[in-house]
């Protein structure tokens, strides 16, 4: 993203629509808790018909560079989507209020770290201004191309006018005094200063809480947690997956690489340089030619040999059916595709459709149910009473799918921690808790308990996540081949993966493929 050179708004204007949107949807990541892109499409949503805005800003269209209370009078969102509502916000502002919102989230720590150097009292600030800081700061520190008083500006501003002169007097001196650092800002011995412990640079350094640091530490060492950590805290590099399902995907893959600069990933994916999708991409995803796909996510599909399992396959974790259709599109036999949010279902539905595939059985179910148990019911249709194709619970049913043994592959794409993809989701980092992790790891052990008993021998059970835990990962696997040992049932590694910490790609994935019998 080629950053624009913001111009000083004058004494008694609004906030510039950039930094407007930022903090309104920051504030209601922060305050109220929602999830980062849904948070950033609201605000944006909101503005769009005043702005003709054409399409929405995500995580990966962006590139950087190298939870409180209420506000007095208002929030911090209520102030930015009133300024919204007096200006036209264009698509350079969208795209800057997207690596604001991400880049603010992936450094926070670090830049919370940076202020409190400057601040006797930090906590003391109200939190809209204290945010302010921080995102006035993020841009001082990882946005070259925007002048350093432009970030002072807004923000002394915004502050003067909300809180009054002594604290607008307060925010110039910090943020003048961050400016003051320069390319020390950026340099990781700036983070060693006062920290004796060597986690605790890391933490800060890399802007990860202090337990993530721990729990990779002490599973991978500390090398390997510093390289995984600094992926971690960058921009991911933008990804598609070309339609194998459609004549010349090979020749598309090729131009596209050729094109921009891209490089192969998975079975037929192309990862772009970190800094945005080419602008073809969103006609080419109108077309059906290619769907945006995360590279790592492609490779894990690929690394675990999808053309050696025998169908027809269960996707019993399939969300919006985003390896679902991969394997649709590249001839595997997945038959049946089930989560239990009917709006990922209703999203896999608009995407077969668009990619012109023929659309598996579709059910709202828990993969914690076995397909001839409870898996479905009537609560599958939309909110329209739009039906969705449900897989029958009945001992009469008619559909062979419902019957146990008959999936020979169950695909478990299993809720996880995240903790693989804090480069996209950043606002993971503020709401994941060691205590999270201990519940989902139950869970999926539940889950892939229910798809082995349904597994006919011979079966393949294949278990991927996006996290980087040995809990959610190698510990699942090794509690399976005990339990399946000691209950006299062969089961047997086939082929087993995990992203390099190395990877272009800034996301890290796991997957095993389990044989039955």
């Amino acid at each position: 993203m080629s950053t624009r050179r913001s111009q000083p708004h004058a004494k008694g204007s609004p906030l510039p629509p950039a930094r407007a949107a930022a903090l309104a949807a920051l504030d209601k990541v922060l305050r109220k808790g929602q999830e980062v892109q849904a948070a950033l499409d609201g605000v944006l949503a909101d503005v769009a018909p005043h702005s003709g805005a054409g399409t929405r800003a995500t995580a990966s269209d962006t590139s950087a560079k190298k939870s409180a209370p209420s506000a007095p009078k208002a929030t911090a969102a209520t102030l930015a989507d009133s300024a919204m509502r007096h200006a036209r916000i264009s698509r350079q502002d969208a795209a800057l209020a997207t690596e604001l919102v991400y880049g603010y989230l992936r450094s926070e720590i670090r830049i919370s770290w940076l202020l409190r150097r400057f601040l006797t009292a930090p906590d003391k600030l109200p939190p809209e201004a204290l945010l302010t800081l921080g995102v006035a700061a993020h841009e001082i520190v990882h946005l070259d191309r925007i002048p350093d008083y432009a970030a002072v500006d807004w923000a002394v501003t915004h502050i003067r006018q909300r809180f009054g002169l002594g604290l607008g007097k307060l925010a110039n001196a910090v943020l003048r005094n961050v400016a003051r650092l320069g390319d020390d800002a950026r340099n990781a011995e700036l983070y060693r200063e006062g920290q004796s412990d060597s986690r605790d640079f890391l933490s800060v350094c890399h802007a990860a809480p202090r337990w993530l640091v721990d729990l990779w530490c002490e599973a991978y060492g500390m090398d390997r947690t510093a390289d995984l950590l600094a992926s971690s805290a960058q921009a991911p590099a933008p990804a598609v997956r070309v339609n194998a399902a459609r004549p010349g995907w090979q020749a598309l893959r090729d131009r596209l690489i050729a094109d921009h600069g891209g490089t192969a990933c998975g079975h037929a994916g192309v990862m772009f340089p970190v800094g945005g999708f080419p602008a073809e991409v969103a006609a080419l995803e109108r077309e059906g030619l290619v769907s945006r796909q995360g590279a790592a996510s492609q490779e894990v599909l690929d690394a675990l040999r999808p053309a050696t399992w025998e169908g027809p396959v269960w996707d019993a974790c399939c969300g919006r059916g985003g390896k679902a259709l991969a394997l649709l599109e590249r001839g595997v036999d997945v038959r049946l595709c089930s989560d239990p949010n009917a709006g990922r279902l209703r999203g896999l539905r608009a995407d077969a459709g668009r990619l012109g595939l023929a659309e598996p059985a579709i059910a709202r179910a828990s993969a914690t149910q076995p397909p001839c148990t409870e898996v479905a019911s009537s609560a599958a249709a939309g909110p329209e009473g739009s039906a969705m194709p449900i897989l029958s619970a009945t001992p009469d049913t008619k559909d062979a799918t419902a019957r146990p043994g008959t999936f020979r592959t169950i695909l478990i794409d299993a809720p996880c921690s995240g903790l693989g993809t804090l480069s996209r989701r950043p606002d993971i980092k503020l709401r994941r808790t060691p205590a999270d992790l201990d519940a989902l790891a139950a869970l999926q052990g539940r889950i892939v308990d229910a798809a082995l008993s349904v597994l006919p021998s011979g079966g393949r059970l294949v278990y991927i996540t996006c996290t980087l835990n040995p809990a959610e990962n190698e510990a699942q696997v090794e509690r399976l081949l005990s339990v399946a040992g000691s209950g006299g049932i062969p089961l047997s590694v086939e082929v087993q993966y995990t992203t390099p910490a190395d990877t272009p790609a800034r996301e890290f994935f796991f997957g095993v493929v389990l044989r039955k019998g």
